[in-house]
């Protein structure tokens, strides 16, 4: 994960435990949790919409019109 081991993430827990503190440290857990989940929606809605219009150009035939080259 990011190329860091158990090690790295225990001396990241622990100091954002010294600086947050306990009471504090599950809300900014809890909010991170919820932000991170809101952009995996956003990329999974945004990859379906793509994936959609590409099956949707292949089934009617569409292309976009080609550049004039004169231009």
């Amino acid at each position: 994960m990011f190329g860091l081991g158990t090690a790295e993430l225990l001396i990241i827990l622990f100091i954002a435990l010294v600086v947050l503190g306990p009471k504090e440290l599950p809300k900014v857990a809890r909010t991170l949790g919820r932000g991170i989940r809101e952009l995996q929606r956003a990329k999974d809605d945004i990859k379906k919409n793509i994936e959609f219009e590409d099956d949707t150009d292949e089934k009617t035939g569409f292309q976009a019109p080609e550049k004039d080259k004169n231009a």
